[in-house]
């Protein structure tokens, strides 16, 4: 039972990273560096840190475009 509860969480967090949290790491990365990075829009397989590091960017501009919105929505 708990190989399957690790193996849930385990696939979620893949899907959410990848899918999910990237898309908006890559595009603020993008507006920041005004188009210098990243080069390509898919990731090279090899390259999972850089996927890691977007993700976590696209999570923060998430949360902070949530906190934003929960803060001006009267």
């Amino acid at each position: 039972m708990d190989a399957l509860l690790g193996f849930a969480g385990h696939l979620l967090k893949e899907l959410l990273f990848s899918f999910v949290f990237y898309w908006p790491g890559w595009l603020a990365v993008k507006i920041i560096t005004f188009g210098r990075y990243p080069r390509s829009l898919n990731p090279v397989d090899n390259d999972w840190l850089g996927v890691e590091v977007l993700s976590v960017i696209g999570l923060v501009v998430v949360v902070a475009l949530g906190v934003f919105i929960l803060r001006v929505w009267p």
